[in-house]
């Protein structure tokens, strides 16, 4: 781990001159901008992490949480469920830094904050960009990545897998063939992951799927509409569509319906998305079906990670993998 005269060597200052600029006091000192600022950047470059004097006089740790500015994927309702529920549990209290970033900047946006401003942070990943620059950020900061695998940081994911294969056993027991995938067009990791699994257990029950099965829209309720128009559009209408998003579905109900393409009469609809979404999906005509994924439980223990690494009880990086499950509702049924 770097200390503080590994900053100063790569910096080209002294160690007092480090200690001034982290310790937020390289004004009163007369250090130039310029050394300040280059300071910083060694230390967020080592990846040194300080404890702000500030939050130890509170007795509170800082947990920052970096997430896309313009994400549909997250649901702060559920995100600050978890963080709530995590904060029962361990019966501490910790501040949140809410980060956000533009795609394709996580990297930037994470060396730009100082280290002395957080103790751990919680990383939403959801291009795969971001993803390839988070795993070249030095190893020994504190980060934990939500809904992913590291192979450098710690990390919690979703094990997607029973549910799908599960999913898939419907699907060829009911001998479904031309299947409709309705995926976003904005490159999200997840997605492509759960992709990859629902090819691959088609494929061992003998359903090829590829990509020609997909059709790509924008991730918004808009894009929904117009993957509607898509389906109104073909001259062999699908026997089954899946959504890798609930905001795809929602947004491709109301129009189908209003075209006289009813969900199940026509096709059945199953969708990906959020087991939280429960109180929503029931009330859609007909109740969606989901391979829902636990938000909840994957923030509780992100920072549940995090806190542990704040506290420096975590001497290598760890991995948790959070159970998912098949909601069959209206939708899709056996």
């Amino acid at each position: 781990m770097a200390v503080m005269k590994d900053v100063a060597k790569l910096a080209g200052v002294s160690v007092s001159t480090v200690s001034f600029v982290l310790n937020g006091i390289a004004k009163e000192r007369k250090v130039s901008p310029e050394t300040a600022k280059r300071v910083m950047q060694a230390a967020r470059d080592l990846g040194y992490q300080i404890n702000s004097p500030n939050v130890l006089r509170s007795g509170q740790m800082n947990i920052a949480l970096f997430l896309p500015a313009d994400s549909i994927m997250v649901d702060m309702d559920v995100i600050t469920a978890g963080i709530n529920a995590h904060i029962k549990k361990c019966g501490k209290v910790y501040n949140v830094l809410l980060c956000l970033y533009e795609r394709g900047q996580l990297s930037q946006r994470i060396r730009s904050l100082s280290p002395s401003e957080y103790h751990a942070a919680v990383i939403m990943a959801e291009s795969e960009a971001d993803l390839t620059e988070f795993e070249r950020l030095p190893a020994n900061l504190p980060l934990v990545l939500f809904n992913g695998v590291s192979q450098t940081f710690s990390s919690v994911s979703c094990e997607l897998l029973p549910p799908i294969d599960q999913a898939v056993r419907i699907i060829s027991a009911k001998g479904y063939r031309n299947i409709l995938i309705i995926t976003g067009t904005d490159d999200k990791s997840p997605e492509n992951y759960s992709l990859r699994l629902l090819f691959q257990c088609c494929h061992n029950f003998g359903i090829e799927l590829t990509y020609d099965n997909c059709f790509s829209t924008e991730n918004t309720l808009q894009g929904g509409a117009i993957a509607a128009r898509h389906i109104l559009n073909m001259s062999e209408k699908p026997e089954l569509v899946i959504t890798m998003n609930t905001t795809l579905a929602f947004g491709a109900i109301p129009l189908l319906a209003r075209n006289h393409f009813i969900f199940t009469q026509d096709a059945e609809l199953l969708s990906f998305g959020r087991k939280e979404d429960t109180s929503h999906i029931i009330n859609y005509i007909p109740s969606l079906s989901l391979i829902a994924v636990p938000t909840e439980d994957i923030t509780v223990e992100c920072f549940s990670i995090a806190l542990q690494l704040a506290e420096n009880r975590l001497p290598s990086p760890v991995h948790y993998t959070c159970p998912s499950s098949l909601m069959l509702n209206e939708s899709f049924t056996i």
